[in-house]
């Protein structure tokens, strides 16, 4: 490896593995790459990529299931309220919003 060959690494502008020169080194070490994309400079990252992100559905799995134990500890602590039948409760359709008199222009 030498000045100006190019490599493959993980670009922290573009997010992406892709062709790099060779900018910087200290012996036989690559220090730094220059993207040939961007052409950001940044340190060598050995094509490491970012950070894995967790999808969506199993952060949502995750503060699901703390949501759940927090409402059995809760729940183990206070009776359950009654609930009221829904024969009990006032019907109204979606919605449904008292009309008001129309302005005058």
């Amino acid at each position: 490896m030498r000045l100006g060959d190019l490599i493959d690494d993980y670009c922290t502008r573009c997010r992406l593995l892709t062709n790099h020169s060779v900018v910087a080194m200290l012996g036989e070490d690559v220090k730094k790459v220059r993207c040939r994309t961007c052409n950001h400079e940044h340190d060598y990252r050995q094509g490491k990529g970012g950070l894995k992100k967790t999808k969506k559905a199993s952060a949502y799995e995750q503060v699901l299931a703390s949501v759940l134990q927090g409402k059995e500890k809760e729940s183990a602590a206070q009776p359950a309220p009654s609930v009221p039948s829904p024969a009990a409760r006032r019907r109204t359709r979606p919605y449904s919003m008292p009309r008001r008199p129309l302005r005058p222009r």
